[in-house]
């Protein structure tokens, strides 16, 4: 996993971003200049408000990745992560296509 922070206008955020190997897997798969700044911004939000992501999940998901995870919709894709408050991390599981969840 790789592990990330981001600086804005002088502050540091706590959350910090770990990708897993599957994450960037999925996401070494997009060539959209489009997507992958849609994607940044995305994650850029999941990194300042980590719990704002939804947790109404298909069967799939949840399967996949388990009850704790999160998702984030990137269209066509969905972010799924999950947010461990106690230590202020965000780990990046993968980006699922919205079609083939449901």
């Amino acid at each position: 996993m790789r592990s990330s922070q981001l600086c804005m206008n002088g502050w540091l955020l706590v959350t910090r971003l770990r990708y897993t190997e599957q994450f960037l897997d999925d996401a070494s798969t997009i060539y959209s200049k489009r997507m992958e700044k849609r994607l940044r911004l995305t994650l850029q939000m999941i990194e300042m408000f980590p719990e704002s992501g939804s947790r109404n999940l298909p069967a799939s998901i949840i399967e996949a990745f388990g009850l704790q995870v999160r998702k984030c919709a990137v269209g066509p894709f969905d972010v799924i992560y999950e947010y461990d408050p106690s230590s202020e991390m965000v780990i990046l599981h993968g980006l699922v296509s919205q079609k083939q969840a449901y």
